[in-house]
């Protein structure tokens, strides 16, 4: 899904929201698979607690893969 067709269903994942802990464990475990081996289900919502502009690599890669999956809060 591209941001665009998310941004039509409309949720926009650059504002803050939250996750459950089950999918941010999830997306916190590939991260730590591809270089990132401090990155925790923890850090995971608490980027995405933030607003786009403020978000490192792991939420920007967090919000990309939820709009990819489909996710909805």
């Amino acid at each position: 899904m591209t941001s665009d067709s998310a941004a039509a269903a409309g949720f926009d994942y650059s504002q803050p929201f939250e996750v459950d802990i089950g999918r941010a464990a999830v997306i916190a475990e590939r991260l730590r698979d591809n270089g990132y081996p401090c990155c925790t289900a923890d850090v995971v919502t608490a980027e995405l607690a933030s607003p786009g502009q403020e978000r490192s690599f792991v939420g920007r890669f967090a919000a990309d893969q939820l709009g990819r999956a489909g996710w909805r809060p």
